[in-house]
This record gives C-alpha cells, sequence and structure tokens, in this order.
C-alpha cells in the first residue's frame, strides 16, 4: 500500500535499515565512528478519552446508554532500549525495541492484560551538512517482528478441543462454538502490527546568545496495509543551564503526525479495521503532543525525567505520559 512494497524492497535491497530511533534527541548530529549512546527507559501512557474522526471528545462506556458506568481505558506500560552508535563519519545507526506490559478495556475489573515485545524501530541517519546548521537525512522502519504472528489479525487465540466426544461434534469438518477452548491474547494486539518506512530531513543548531540548541525534522511515512500515510514533524528546543558542578539540560518536545487521508480498505492481516465514515478510524488518525523533559548529567550517565501530552487529534487516543530514561554515553 502506498508504495510501500516498491519502498522496501528498495532500502533492503540497498541494505539501508541497520538501525532508527524515534527518539528525537540526536538531530542532524552525528556521533564520531564507534561513539553514541544506549538508553534504558521505561515509559506509562494511560487515556480514558479520544478524539473521534471530527476531533471532539469521545467517551466509551461498558453500559452505552449509562455515562456513569466504567470507561474504556488503556494503560500501556513500556520497557524500552534504544541507541544511537557513529557507523562511520557522518553516519550512524540507531534502533528501539518496546517491551510492553499492556492493560486495556473497562477498569477495574474487565481489564484485558498482554505482556510481551512490541514495535521496534531501526533504519540510519547520514549528515549531508555539518557546521552551525547541521542537516541529516533519515530512514526509519518500524517493524513488529518481535510479536508477529502467521495469518489473519483476531484479538484472540482459540485451540479446538482433539478429545474424542468433542471431534464427535464436529459437523462437516466445522467448528462448532463448544469445541474451541480460550488460549491467549494475541501478541500482536501489543503493537500496531504490519510496517511503516519513514524518511526524514532534519536541521539543527546551537545557540550562542544562550547556553541551548533546537532541531526541527520533518519527512513523509509510508505505512503497509489500510492505515494511511502519514506527515510527521518534530521539534526540539533544549536549554542548559548550571547547578553548581552539574550541567543540566530542559528539553521542550513538540511532535506531529498528520494524516494524508489515503487509508484503503483494511486486509484480514491489519491491526485496525473500521468501517467506512466510522465515528473513530485510527487508520486515519492525526495527533500533536507535546513534552517536558529535564536531563541531569553524571559522568558518562545522563538521567531524564519528563512527561508527555497528547494535545489534539482525530481518531486519536488522548494519551499522558510520564517517563523516565538512563542513558549511558560510549
Amino acid at each position: 500500500m502506498h508504495l510501500w512494497n516498491k519502498s522496501i524492497k528498495s532500502v533492503v535491497a540497498g541494505g539501508l535499515l541497520l538501525a532508527a530511533t524515534q527518539v528525537w534527541a540526536g538531530g542532524a548530529w552525528v556521533p564520531e565512528p564507534g561513539k553514541g549512546y544506549i538508553q534504558l527507559g521505561f515509559s506509562r501512557k494511560t487515556a480514558d478519552t479520544v478524539w473521534d474522526a471530527k476531533g471532539k471528545d469521545l467517551v466509551r462506556n461498558q453500559v452505552a446508554t449509562d455515562p456513569t458506568s466504567p470507561t474504556h481505558y488503556h494503560d500501556f506500560r513500556y520497557g524500552l532500549l534504544s541507541g544511537e552508535i557513529g557507523l562511520r563519519r557522518r553516519l550512524s545507526g540507531s534502533f528501539l525495541f518496546t517491551y510492553l506490559w499492556g492493560f486495556e478495556g473497562y477498569r477495574p475489573d474487565n481489564l484485558e492484560k498482554n505482556f510481551g515485545f512490541s514495535d521496534a524501530w531501526l533504519g540510519l541517519k547520514f549528515q549531508v551538512k555539518d557546521g552551525a546548521w547541521p542537516q541529516a537525512l533519515r530512514a526509519a522502519w518500524r517493524t513488529p517482528f518481535l510479536y508477529d504472528q502467521q495469518g489473519p489479525y483476531a484479538r484472540h487465540l482459540y485451540s479446538v478441543k482433539r478429545d474424542a466426544a468433542t471431534l464427535a461434534k464436529l459437523e462437516d469438518g466445522q467448528v462448532v462454538a463448544d469445541t474451541v477452548s480460550f488460549v491467549m491474547n494475541n501478541p500482536e494486539w501489543r503493537g500496531l502490527n504490519r510496517n511503516d518506512l519513514a524518511f526524514l530531513y532534519s536541521v539543527s543548531h546551537s545557540f550562542h546568545a544562550f547556553p541551548g540548541w533546537m532541531s526541527l525534522e520533518a519527512g513523509y511515512n509510508f505505512r503497509q496495509g489500510g492505515p494511511a500515510d502519514d506527515i510527521p514533524v518534530n521539534f526540539e528546543l533544549g536549554y542548559s543551564f548550571k547547578v553548581k558542578s552539574y550541567s543540566p539540560h530542559l528539553k521542550l518536545g513538540m511532535n506531529l503526525v498528520k494524516s494524508v487521508g489515503n487509508n484503503s480498505k483494511s486486509d484480514p492481516q491489519d491491526r485496525f479495521n473500521f468501517p467506512a465514515n466510522s465515528t473513530y478510524d485510527f487508520n486515519d488518525a492525526s495527533m500533536f503532543k507535546g513534552g517536558l523533559s529535564l536531563l541531569w548529567p553524571v559522568g558518562r550517565y545522563l538521567v531524564e525525567v519528563g512527561y508527555n501530552q497528547w494535545l489534539w487529534g482525530r481518531g486519536a487516543r488522548q494519551y499522558k505520559e510520564p517517563f523516565v530514561g538512563l542513558n549511558l554515553n560510549l
């Protein structure tokens, strides 16, 4: 879909996708060969409200006619392993692996649980211009390979009983209701499923009037299957200050994902399948979030504590996300 097949074949054939990241802190700067960082992190995304297809608030209640009944709730807790490493001059590889402790449903008594690996991002970044205003081109591939299953998507997995009494109930080879048993929630609901391939261009600058920096990045994201392609725009503004012998940093980040609206009909392998003109359509979702964090260096380590808030969207959840990370500079 959306030039996906042609794009992914050309990138894989060229050996381009070695590593990528969803962490925008690197900007257009590229570490020297063998240098870079590795980060361990944790974040928690929660939401009980969505924006519908028109951008209005929408709350799903367990009893549709009773607004006081439990609301549908997401509680996604992520373990994160990410990093960026210089491969050659002007070229770096980066990665992001995620592990999810997921709770979804009507709280507190009807929450489904699903624990395990979620999406991973892999790709490369090449600095096309250095100097006071460095610029870089980045390729990022989101892949579900850590949790992908064969065949069409189904939220729950079942097995067919094989005892003699059950097999006697099979009608012309068709499974009847009481011949199956629940096995587990499908690992595929832990992520977006399918694949994305994004190309992004960034420009960065270190300020001289005050100790700080900025980065701006924009590009195009090709999506496989039913979801629409989107245009990601990422902005970051940092400020450094002194606290005794330490030099901590404040970082403001903003991220826009704007759907281009070319979502096609979902096929059986897609994670989400919404009917035409649905009130809530994640396959055509747009969203904007803002975040603020404090970064505190201690020797080769850097501790980051922050908070993200989804501020606007269409077909998207209104997440809140506190997060923490520990960086090791290589």
